[in-house]
């Protein structure tokens, strides 16, 4: 019965996070803490990621971002081994919490989808953003709704914006699952959690294909827009949970 829920909810996170760019992992924060150890949730979600990813890496190849992934990826890789290594000694706690408000906040940056952009997002800034963003996903175990409004206030658009992400977090997430290994943080139960959320989150990427086509850009920056608080719920919890 566990494994069916896992391989569901991983199919139902997947579904919803690439037509609303992303937040697949905050969604499975509520399932996962049910299911295994707060210690085992990022190398989990690492696992699953690592299976769904590249599917939707290839479903949206042909709208990947290069300029960004230039400067994105070099800075997911070098922030994934610190992330790593400091998921072994640093409380998440305060990252959660941090990150939680920041998401929570997007609603009023963007006026609850009256303002197309917040603020400027410079191509040069996409390196030290993927350091941070990579630290704390290798931390936390997810992070990607964080990454949205840098990417919207940059100009990226559905297709776009999903599949630019989608290759950084294959890249991102190959480097998290080496370093949890070589740390010793990662167990088989571990592998198999993550191998069934990562099934099923490959059947829900191609159940949302079709309707990511169909929508516009507008109903696309609302479903993005209104899913970030709700990363940010569900990060702010899980930090007091942990207390």
């Amino acid at each position: 019965m566990l494994y069916l829920l896992l391989f569901v909810a991983g199919a139902i996170a997947w579904m919803i996070s690439t037509v609303a760019a992303g937040g697949a992992a905050m969604l499975l924060i509520p399932i996962l803490g049910l299911s295994v150890s707060a210690q085992s949730v990022a190398p989990v979600i690492t696992v699953a990621s690592l299976m769904a990813n590249p599917s939707r890496t290839f479903v949206f190849w042909q709208y990947i971002h290069w300029p960004v992934i230039v400067r994105l990826l070099p800075g997911s890789i070098l922030g994934a081994i610190i992330g790593a290594y400091a998921f072994t000694q640093v409380p998440a706690f305060y990252l959660q919490f941090i990150l939680g408000i920041f998401l929570l906040s997007t609603l009023w940056q963007y006026r609850f989808g009256k303002r197309k952009r917040s603020f400027p997002m410079p191509s040069w800034a996409f390196f030290p953003l993927g350091i941070c963003v990579a630290f704390v996903s290798g931390i936390v175990g997810g992070a990607g709704p964080v990454m949205n409004p840098f990417f919207l206030n940059h100009g990226l658009e559905k297709e776009q914006l999903v599949a630019t992400k989608a290759f950084n977090s294959l890249a991102l997430q190959s480097t998290k699952l080496l370093s949890y290994l070589g740390l010793g943080a990662m167990s088989w139960e571990m592998g198999l959690s993550g191998l069934l959320i990562g099934a099923g989150g490959i059947v829900g990427v191609f159940w949302a294909r079709n309707h990511l086509e169909r929508i516009d850009n507008e109903r696309f920056r609302q479903y993005a827009l209104y899913l970030m608080p709700i990363g940010g719920v569900l990060l702010i919890a899980k930090a007091f949970a942990s207390l």
